[in-house]
Formats: C-alpha cells, structure tokens, sequence
C-alpha cells in the first residue's frame, strides 16, 4: 500500500486542525450569515430559494420590516449551527457536553425563529 499524500489528523498541528475545519464550514456558515445580516441592516430579504427543490426558506414573498429581522436573526443562528459543528470536531472542544448540545440547540432556535418570521409575515 502506498502512502497517503496527506497527513492524518493526528499529525496536523491544533492550530491547523482548526483552520481546515472553520474552511469546510465557511461557504454554507458564510452564505446564511450574509443574507442574515443584510435581513437585519435592512429589514428586507428576498425569497431565499433551496439548492436542490427550489423551496423557500420563509415563503415565495419577500419579507419587510419586523418579520425580514427575525428571518435575518434565524439564518445567523442557522449559520452558527455550522459553525458549531466545526467547533464539536475541533480538538479545542474536548469532551464537553456543550459543543456536542450546542448545534442542535442553534438549529432548534432558528427553527423557531423561521416559523415566528412566517407567522408575521
């Protein structure tokens, strides 16, 4: 057998580790952290559409006012989900109870969030 190209993950360094997890989740943390500040700044946002169904995040309209800011706080806390699984596979998390919570709790309250920015719509 030949030997990897790349290192194991034990024989990265933590810091490394670390940079290479936040990377993978950075486009898909990024893209909702963007549109969520942008909903909050300027209380309007867009019709979000899936990659795949073309579904939509809060419904085909666009949102305006109170209802774009809680959509906007609903994408930044479905994009700290994200990141929080970077940070559960980090080394700096260690067996803590949180990182392994803390995910689920972000998806949870962007859940929440999502279905009170329709309800006000």
């Amino acid at each position: 057998m030949q030997p990897s190209l790349f290192p194991s993950d034990e024989a990265l360094p933590t810091w490394l580790h670390t940079l290479l997890l936040i990377l993978i989740v950075s486009p898909f943390a990024g893209f909702l952290f963007w549109f969520g500040v942008s909903a909050i700044t300027s209380a309007h946002l867009d019709p979000l559409s899936g990659p795949e169904f073309g579904q939509f995040f809060f419904g085909p309209s666009p949102l305006e006012g109170k209802a774009a800011r809680v959509a906007g706080v609903s994408l930044i806390a479905f994009g700290g989900s994200f990141m929080a699984i970077a940070f559960r596979f980090s080394r700096l998390a260690g067996d803590n109870r949180l990182p392994r919570l803390l995910p689920w709790i972000l998806l949870a309250i962007s859940q929440i969030l999502s279905l009170w920015a329709k309800s006000i719509a």
